[in-house]
């Protein structure tokens, strides 16, 4: 009998460490399963970075704070899980990716996609305008019709895709973007029309740069009517 209760005696002390081992153990398969879509998001983050980079998000106080707030949060998760070493901070190492990492993503990515609205109206809306003049000047090579396709792709470009696939969007559109404003700016020639229209471009052109032979241009060209006037 004695024997018995030492063998009991012995299983109850080593009960708690073998259900402290079993929690881990259910915790761990848990957690597989939660993390099952890391990579994704971790393409998504460095993805959102990126974009954050090309169009100049992050500058206003609001903007860092969204940046900052997912990147610290990745980095505690991160390390909370790498210490995990038992079922509690493993439980809470998953519900803060879960929860507040994936709210975090998303709030940012939210932001990113309207900051790029903005940029893209602004970057690529004048170019359909201007390319349509170019295309009334005859200049070689179709320049104003690849001009006007350009600025209808990056108006066009916010709509639904993955971050990645945003990215890849926006590369391509900033780089067709500059080479087609080079050549426009090399056909176009340096006397005051030319000065005009690149400056028109580059949304720098004020009344000042409206000399006659700009204006009889523009007349001759039927443009006046679809210029407008904004205060700066």
């Amino acid at each position: 009998m004695s024997d018995i209760l030492e063998e009991a005696e012995a299983l109850l002390i080593k009960l708690p460490e073998a259900v402290s081992r079993r929690l881990l153990g259910e915790r761990l398969s848990q957690a597989v399963t939660a993390l099952k879509n890391a990579d994704h998001q971790i393409a998504r983050m460095q993805a959102l970075i990126a974009i954050a980079d090309e169009i100049g998000y992050g500058k206003s106080d609001h903007q860092r704070e969204a940046l900052e707030e997912m990147v610290d949060y990745a980095l505690g998760v991160g390390k909370g899980l790498e210490a995990a070493e038992e079922a509690e901070t493993l439980r809470v190492a998953v519900f803060e990716y879960q929860g507040i990492l994936t709210k975090a993503i998303a709030a940012l990515e939210r932001h990113l996609r309207e900051h790029w609205r903005t940029v893209s109206s602004d970057r690529f809306q004048p170019m359909i305008g201007l390319g349509e003049l170019m295309t009334a000047m005859n200049v070689a090579n179709d320049l104003g019709g690849r001009l006007v396709a350009c600025g209808r792709r990056g108006m066009a470009a916010t709509g639904p895709s993955t971050a990645p696939e945003l990215l890849t969007t926006i590369r391509g559109l900033f780089a067709d973007y500059d080479r087609l404003q080079a050549e426009r700016a090399a056909e176009i020639g340096d006397d005051e029309v030319g000065d005009f229209i690149n400056a028109l471009a580059e949304k720098k052109a004020t009344l000042t740069m409206v000399t006659p032979k700009v204006m009889a241009w523009l007349g001759d060209h039927n443009a006046l009517d679809r210029l407008g006037i904004n205060p700066r």
